[in-house]
């Protein structure tokens, strides 16, 4: 499959094995900022997203990995 595939499916809100967080999920950095999810910006394992944040002047590319759920 390819990436712009896989993009197409998450923006249609489908599962994705390996894809924690939704469009407009909010996310914790590891130093407490919180920002949402914009976009899917590539495939598992680690995909990294786009983080919008408020204190931030462009969204951010951020993995998986570097993101906490906020509740």
């Amino acid at each position: 499959m390819t990436a712009a595939g896989l993009g197409d499916r998450w923006l249609a809100g489908e599962s994705i094995d390996g894809v924690a967080y939704a469009q407009g999920a909010r996310v914790a950095l590891p130093d407490g900022r919180v920002g949402r999810v914009l976009l899917l910006a590539g495939a598992p394992p680690d995909p990294p997203y786009l983080v919008e944040l408020p204190d931030a002047p462009r969204p951010l590319r951020l993995r998986q990995s570097q993101l906490a759920e906020v509740r």
